[in-house]
């Protein structure tokens, strides 16, 4: 959304004060080029003129010189200069324009219909009147005027759609994945584009579809679970129960009980997992996260689990390095990939943590017989158990599940791998760095 404000922001102010500084030069532009070339025409009148007045001083002919004119004016049927004569004595003027005038200096009259050039004939004491159509009128400024308004509010309008078109894209797409994800394409999601306005709402959606798809694929499991993992400890209790109501013997009936009292034990167990598990993502909205060290925190774990049977080689690039996320979390993660690498291998663990590329990178390897590739995948599914060890490793495969969550949570990842030392699984948990 900052996005989307600060591009509307910067659109509207290119469109305000941009475009209008932009169109104000232009119609100066024009206007003084006008100007300029009216000045040029009126030049150009005043020597021509100026010419005609000398030519026709002491010309006998001159009324009809400017009879001519009008006739030939006329069959061409344009009147681009209109000439006359008038006595100086019957045009009424200052003394000192009279005074101006007979010392050459042309007169420049400007009325309603046109300008009008005066020139003295000192030889019969007259006025030569050259009469020509207004240069610049207002109607043609007035035109100007519009044109150039509708040429801004067309840059305004084509201006507004070139920032607009991106957003509505987006909003049509949105639109679009929203309703086949409602329809049951769980898969859908938004393809990130370079120029957008709503970033953050896309990737909203497609994190909230994820978490949707997850979730969907979870209860899928856990009804897997229950109706796996519930049925044979029911079926033991069931058969226990019938066979002490048909014994006798005091103590067979004490082992009996205690045999159903296990495997009540274990259908506690598992429906607590199930439950666990179940409130990971109601829990999600009261993750808090803070600045942590999380090489403290890798330490820490690592000392609740020494004992005389594991060896650890601990490799740390910097004594302190700081993320951002939920300590309660980020230890039950650290803890179950310890406990894992406990579990599964033979007494070897290996603990690296190295900063890469903006980001923490943490491993945890051991020297077990490892995962096989094509399992990497589903090892981070809830009540999904690797093939090897599944007999004398007690659990129900809910760590590595809880491990993927709580990875997606603080924004990272997680990959399996193989150690090239140790030879077994390899863990890596990559968490954005705090700078």
């Amino acid at each position: 959304m900052r996005t989307l404000t600060l591009s509307l922001v910067l659109v509207v102010f290119i469109a305000t004060v941009g475009l209008g500084w932009l169109f104000d030069q232009l119609y100066e532009q024009n206007i003084a080029h006008e100007q300029q070339t009216n000045i040029d025409a009126v030049q150009v009148l005043e020597q021509f003129g100026s010419g005609l007045a000398q030519a026709m001083n002491g010309l006998a002919e001159r009324n009809q010189l400017i009879q001519n004119w009008q006739l030939t004016n006329k069959e061409l049927q344009a009147q681009p200069y209109q000439l006359s004569l008038v006595s100086l004595t019957n045009f009424p003027l200052p003394k000192s324009l009279h005074t101006d005038l007979k010392q050459g200096k042309p007169l420049l009259l400007e009325s309603d219909n046109g300008l009008t050039f005066h020139f003295y004939l000192p030889a019969y004491d007259e006025l030569l009147l050259v009469k020509s159509p207004l240069l610049l009128n207002e109607v043609q400024a007035q035109s100007t005027a519009y044109i150039f308004t509708a040429l801004f509010y067309f840059a305004l309008i084509l201006l507004f759609l070139l920032w607009a078109y991106p957003l509505v894209r987006q909003l049509l797409a949105l639109r679009h994945a929203a309703k086949s994800f409602g329809e049951g394409k769980l898969t859908q999601r938004i393809a990130p584009s370079s120029i957008s306005y709503i970033k953050d709402i896309e990737g909203e959606f497609n994190h909230m579809a994820q978490r949707i798809e997850n979730l969907i694929a979870d209860v899928k499991l856990l009804s897997t679970a229950v109706s796996h993992d519930l049925r044979t400890p029911l079926a033991r209790i069931r058969f226990g129960i019938d066979t002490l109501q048909e014994e006798d013997d005091v103590e067979q009936q004490a082992r009996y009980i205690e045999k159903i009292s296990g495997n009540v034990d274990q259908m506690t167990d598992l429906v607590e997992t199930l439950l666990s598990y179940a409130r990971l993502d109601q829990t999600m909205l009261e993750i808090k996260k803070e600045k942590l060290c999380l090489s403290t925190l890798t330490l820490n774990c690592i000392k609740l689990k020494e004992n005389n049977s594991l060896s650890f080689n601990v490799v740390m690039e910097k004594d302190e390095i700081f993320i951002i996320g939920d300590k309660r979390y980020l230890t039950m993660l650290i803890n179950n990939l310890l406990q894992n690498a406990i579990n599964y291998g033979q007494g070897k663990i290996a603990i690296n943590l190295t900063i890469e590329e903006g980001s923490v990178l943490l491993t945890i390897a051991d020297n077990g017989q490892g995962v096989l590739e094509h399992q990497r995948h589903d090892m981070f599914k809830p009540f999904v158990r690797g093939k090897h060890d599944t007999k004398t490793v007690k659990g129900h495969g809910i760590g590595l599940a809880i491990v993927k969550r709580i990875v997606d949570w603080h924004h990272g990842t997680i990959n399996i791998g193989q150690d090239n030392e140790l030879l077994g699984a390899k863990f890596m948990v990559r968490l954005p760095l705090f700078h």
